[in-house]
C-alpha cells in the first residue's frame, strides 16, 4: 500500500515552530505516513540563502517523529520569472540544500510561468531557460541525493512532460497534482484520465485534494468567497468535489510512490478532529481500487 502524507500549511504555520510541532504530531496521531515541509512556513531561506541553524532547529523537530517528509517550494519559486532570475535560482538551491539538511529526498516545485516584467522573452525562449537551469540545478540535486518533481499548475500536462523530457536526467521527475490538472481538463479540453496514463511513467509523487473543475488552480479569490461557490484550487477532502478518484487511482495503479493531501488549513483546526476520518477516506479507496485488481489478475488466471 502507498505511504500517504498530509501537508504542512505555510500561511497556517507563518514561521511559528510551536505549531509547526504541533502539527507534525497531529498529522502522525492520525496515522499518517509523511508530512510535506513548506520551506516558505519555516523561515529557512532569507534572500536565497539556507538559514543554517534555522534547518538544524526544524530537523531537530521533525526528528522527534516516526514520519518521512517531503519538501514544497516557496509558491512564488519561478524559473521563468525575469524580473529577478538570479534569486529565483538562489532559492532554489538554497532550497535543494534544506531538503537534504532535513533528511527529506523529494523536493516539489511549481512548473514555471513566463514573467518578463519588460524584458523581451518569449514563450518559447522562457521554456529552455527553465530546462537549461533545471538541468544545472540537477547535479547539485543529485550530490544531495534529492529528486526534484516538477508539479503541474498552469499548463496542459503535454506540456510538462515536454519539459522533464528536455530535461533528461533521473533526478528530475513529475509531481503529478491531480487538483490542478483536473481544473486545466475543464479549461483547455483535454481528457483527464488519459493525462494522467501519459504522464505515468515520469510520475514520482502526486497531491491528492478535491474541487469542482472551475476557476483556475492559481485562483485569487478568497476562500470564504470562493467555497460556497465551488470555484478555484479549493484544497477539499476527496469526496467533497467533483474528481473521479477512483478512476485516478485506477490509472495510477502500479505507482508505489506517496500520495500527499494537500488540504485548506481551516481542516487543521478544531484540534484536527477531521484528519483520522479524511486519511481513512483515501486509503478505503485506495483499497478499493486495489482490490478491483486483484478480483481482474482472479478472473485472468481462471
Amino acid at each position: 500500500m502507498n505511504k500517504i502524507g498530509l501537508n504542512i500549511h505555510s500561511g497556517r504555520i507563518n514561521g511559528d515552530l510551536e505549531l509547526l510541532k504541533r502539527d507534525i504530531h497531529a498529522i502522525e496521531d492520525a496515522g499518517f505516513d509523511v508530512a510535506e515541509i513548506p520551506v516558505h512556513g519555516v523561515d529557512a531561506v532569507v534572500n536565497g540563502r539556507l538559514r543554517t541553524g534555522r534547518a538544524k532547529q526544524v530537523e531537530e523537530i521533525l526528528n522527534g517523529f516516526a514520519l518521512k517528509y517531503t519538501v514544497h517550494a516557496p509558491d512564488v519559486l519561478n524559473l521563468r520569472d525575469f524580473q529577478y532570475p538570479d534569486i529565483h535560482r538562489k532559492v532554489f538551491a538554497a532550497s535543494i540544500q534544506f531538503t537534504a539538511a532535513i533528511g527529506a529526498k523529494t523536493f516539489i516545485y511549481h512548473q514555471g510561468k513566463l514573467k518578463c516584467n519588460g524584458n523581451d522573452v518569449t514563450e518559447e525562449e522562457a521554456r529552455e531557460i527553465e530546462v537549461d537551469t533545471l538541468i544545472d540545478l540537477s547535479s547539485l540535486a543529485k550530490n544531495e541525493g534529492v529528486t526534484i518533481c516538477v508539479e503541474n499548475i498552469h499548463s496542459s500536462i503535454t506540456h510538462l512532460i515536454r519539459l522533464v523530457e528536455s530535461v533528461g536526467k533521473e533526478n528530475i521527475k513529475i509531481c503529478y497534482d491531480f487538483a490542478h490538472s483536473y481544473i486545466n481538463s475543464k479549461k483547455l479540453g483535454y481528457d483527464f484520465i488519459r493525462s494522467i496514463q501519459a504522464a505515468r511513467p515520469y510520475i514520482r509523487h502526486a497531491h491528492v485534494n478535491d474541487n469542482f473543475g472551475k476557476g483556475k488552480p492559481e485562483s485569487s479569490a478568497s476562500y470564504i468567497e470562493a467555497m460556497p461557490m465551488g470555484i478555484g484550487d479549493l484544497h477539499l477532502p476527496i469526496g467533497w468535489g467533483d474528481i473521479p478518484y477512483k478512476d485516478v487511482f485506477r490509472a495510477m495503479v502500479g505507482y508505489d510512490g506517496i500520495y500527499t493531501l494537500e488540504l485548506q488549513e481551516r481542516f487543521f483546526e478544531n484540534g484536527y478532529s477531521m484528519l483520522k476520518g479524511v486519511l481513512q477516506d483515501l486509503r478505503d479507496m485506495l483499497e478499493q481500487v486495489e482490490a478491483e485488481k486483484g478480483e481482474s489478475a482472479g478472473q485472468v488466471d481462471d
